[in-house]
């Protein structure tokens, strides 16, 4: 179960919907048209000022390129990996 409750357009308090639904525009293009499914997104969608500023850095450190050393599959491994040592689902 989540520490920290998850937030999209649907479930947002009413004075942060027009910025999540701002920020989620945003990140479509960053992250493609699946970014309203990403749960790290969600998750910072708590403050969107913040969630403005992190999600180029969160694309940066999922995509290859950006300066980016390691390959996108390995990434993704080490995301598995840490997701069951934290015994949490990815």
């Amino acid at each position: 179960m989540a520490r920290v409750s998850l937030i999209d357009a649907t479930n947002a308090p009413d004075h942060l919907k027009e910025d999540i639904e701002t920020n989620y525009d945003a990140n479509d293009i960053l992250f493609g048209a699946r970014a309203s499914t990403i749960n790290s997104l969600k998750l910072i969608s708590h403050i969107p000022l913040v969630a403005r500023w992190l999600a180029p850095l969160i694309a940066a450190m999922q995509r290859n390129g950006a300066g980016s050393i390691l390959p996108a599959k390995i990434k993704t491994l080490i995301d598995c990996k840490t997701s069951t040592i934290n015994d949490c689902f990815y």
